[in-house]
């Protein structure tokens, strides 16, 4: 599947709650200062605590914006961010002229801002606008595709054959500022901040993001930033990044992650596979697994989840990609709920969520991360473990809306094909 592009085209002026304090163009943008330029550096805004403890963002189905309220919460962040203070961002597809602008103040007043892009971007006036902030510095994956085709992402340039055809690309959708001012006063330190959105005007799907401060969680993810910089800026390559980093409950997970053996698509080193394969069930049903995830491959989570079932787990998922051999064959053992984009403006699940519930016991998983062997094996991806924690209710009520709302999907036949047979996976 090509990247979404004309289909999903916004034609509505950006909400004037993205970023009230920071002039901008009215007129599209034609070369890189007339995107998000602002007269004079804007004043820190602080921001509500709401925003930056515990908050959850889950767009609706009749939003005509579908990011909006996620820009004006990213802004409103990155206005929040006083002198001095460290802000790290990474880019997949953007084209939001109230974000080039709140950076452009924030770098202005004296914040540290770092951007990460996806070489897909470089050249376009965005990038082009990114690159003339003063004092920020700005890393692209790889600075110089060919034809809008980028070939790496910042870890990895591993291509194959199928399941790993495409190019690697710079998938992640999260940013850490070390500090903002609040409302009201005081600072919250060690924000982190993230989505399954890009922030773009053009993919109308159901997404979600989350907001928290916790210093370790945010040392991890600036680690994993610092390193998406190093080997982006060097040109350097590894394709066996992925690690497991322990939070005290919480975890961790970055990518890629090769296989072990000569077969991409087997089970060993997906994290995903093993949680599932670890988790207890019982005849009770008490422990529940909620699935959300836009494009749902790998055999080895259809199996893990198949076989959790036959555990008597409680297992609902709801994917956004009909498409998609792993989700076929899920629908042929258990319900599969699918919202997809549709030629009459159906709205596709693009979110990428996971929760098990055992009892009062519950973990969140999301992130960036499509149930994909690319980003298994090829892409920069995260996916941020919460266990027990206030956030994951929200989200569980957000997963009971996606099921009821999607439709059950329909299996085309009672053989499941093999592996990837009708697999042409993109990355959203």
């Amino acid at each position: 599947m090509k990247r979404r592009r004309s289909k999903k085209v916004s034609r509505l002026a950006i909400s004037a709650l993205a970023m009230a304090a920071v002039s901008l163009s009215a007129t599209p943008a034609t070369g890189a200062t007339s995107i998000g330029t602002s007269a004079e550096a804007a004043p820190v805004i602080p921001v509500s605590p709401r925003e930056v403890r515990n908050y959850t963002w889950f767009n609706k189905k009749f939003d005509p914006d579908p990011h909006a309220d996620v820009v004006a919460h990213v802004g409103r962040l990155i206005n929040a961010a006083p002198r001095g203070a460290t802000l790290s961002l990474t880019l997949y597809f953007f084209d939001r002229k109230a974000i080039i602008a709140a950076l452009r103040s924030a770098a202005d007043r004296g914040v540290h801002v770092r951007v990460v892009v996806d070489g897909y971007m470089v050249g376009n006036d965005f990038h082009k606008a990114l690159k003339a902030i003063p004092k920020a510095k700005v890393v692209e994956c790889d600075p110089t595709p060919s034809g809008g085709k980028a070939d790496r992402g910042c870890m990895s340039n591993r291509m194959g054959s199928r399941p790993l055809g495409k190019p690697p690309v710079m998938h992640n959708k999260f940013m850490t500022i070390s500090s903002v001012k609040l409302a009201g006063g005081g600072t919250e330190k060690n924000v982190l901040y993230v989505a399954s959105a890009n922030l773009d005007t053009k993919f109308r799907a159901y997404e979600s993001a989350l907001t928290i401060s916790h210093a370790g969680l945010y040392e991890n993810y600036l680690t994993y930033f610092k390193a998406l910089m190093y080997y982006g800026s060097r040109q350097e390559i590894n394709d066996n990044y992925g690690k497991i980093s322990k939070v005290g409950a919480h975890r961790v997970y970055t990518f890629p992650r090769k296989e072990a053996g000569s077969q991409p698509d087997s089970a060993s080193n997906d994290p995903i596979a093993d949680i599932l394969r670890h988790t207890t069930c019982a005849r009770s049903g008490k422990t529940q697994i909620s699935v959300a995830n836009f494009r749902i491959q790998r055999m080895a989570v259809v199996n893990e989840l198949i076989a959790a079932s036959k555990r008597h787990c409680q297992v609902k998922v709801v994917t956004g990609d009909g498409s998609m051999s792993g989700a076929k064959t899920l629908a042929r053992a258990m319900p599969v709920h699918l919202c997809a984009e549709t030629e009459a403006g159906g709205r596709p699940v693009h979110e990428k969520f996971m929760i098990v519930r055992q009892g009062a016991q519950s973990t969140l998983y999301a992130g960036s991360h499509n149930l994909t062997y690319r980003a298994l094996r090829q892409n920069d991806e995260n996916i941020l473990a919460l266990r027990n924690h206030p956030v994951a209710g929200p989200y569980q009520e957000r997963f009971g809306y996606l099921y009821g709302e999607c439709k059950p999907m329909k299996p085309t036949s009672n053989v499941a094909p093999p592996a990837n047979a009708d697999d042409e996976e993109d990355t959203d």
